[in-house]
């Protein structure tokens, strides 16, 4: 399995934002959580990605404890989240660059100059990143996260603030990589394009973890009358 999680769980003081989190990902795998704002997705992406250490619980990533070892996972790992990840004053080729000799890179140049054109911002690759919309910045990240060629990609609110053409990208990109063979998690609020581009559905309702179904054993309008009335109890 490309990534498994047992019990996680994050504290901050007195509250616990995670509680008991446990679910796999297998290749081409997309799992998508849908919660609410506040439900701890975000918090979870981020231990998810080792940037954030949980109270208690296990991580392995690609068979490695991810806790224990969190720098010898991270090649593994391609993250998109809201925060940019990325030097704002820099050029998208220049941050690529950059992150792309931290991580080995093989034919750097080239691949940089790829992936800026698959994401569409071949016109603004010597243009500094603080100067980007949402969507341009949505897009610089994900060319970020599958640099290095990593086997695990997580996306937190991946369609958020952006228009119908940068979502229907993400939507394309994501299946790309599925078929690619990543293992992919994805948290979102919205409910049709988590249904569009999951294979696995969970909700996440106050830090707590609940597997619903398959796509092949739900409807999106099913699964849309599910969430509504979870998030009414």
């Amino acid at each position: 399995m490309r990534l498994h999680a047992s019990q996680l769980t994050k504290e901050f003081g007195h509250r616990a934002i995670v509680k008991n989190a446990t679910f796999s990902v297998q290749p081409g795998e997309v799992v998508t959580i849908f919660g609410p704002n506040g439900a701890g997705k975000t918090t979870l992406i981020k231990i998810l990605a080792t940037l954030l250490k949980p109270t208690s619980g296990g991580l392995e990533i690609e068979g490695t404890d991810a806790i224990a070892d969190f720098l010898d996972v991270r090649s593994a790992l391609g993250v998109v989240i809201h925060e940019m990840l990325a030097y704002p004053a820099f050029t998208p080729y220049e941050n690529l660059k950059f992150f792309g000799q931290m991580y080995g890179v093989k034919q750097l140049e080239d691949r940089a100059t790829t992936l800026l054109a698959e994401v569409g911002l071949q016109r603004f690759t010597h243009e500094p990143l603080h100067i980007f919309s949402r969507g341009m910045t949505q897009r610089f990240m994900i060319a970020r996260a599958l640099l290095h060629h990593p086997s695990v990609l997580l996306f937190d609110e991946p369609f958020s603030g952006l228009d119908a053409s940068a979502k229907q990208f993400v939507l394309r990109r994501v299946a790309e990589e599925q078929q690619n063979g990543k293992g992919i998690v994805i948290t979102t609020h919205n409910t049709e394009l988590g249904y569009l581009v999951g294979t696995r559905f969970f909700f996440m309702i106050d830090g707590e973890l609940e597997e619903v179904a398959r796509k092949d054993e739900i409807t999106a309008e099913t699964l849309l009358l599910m969430y509504e009335a979870r998030l009414a109890l």
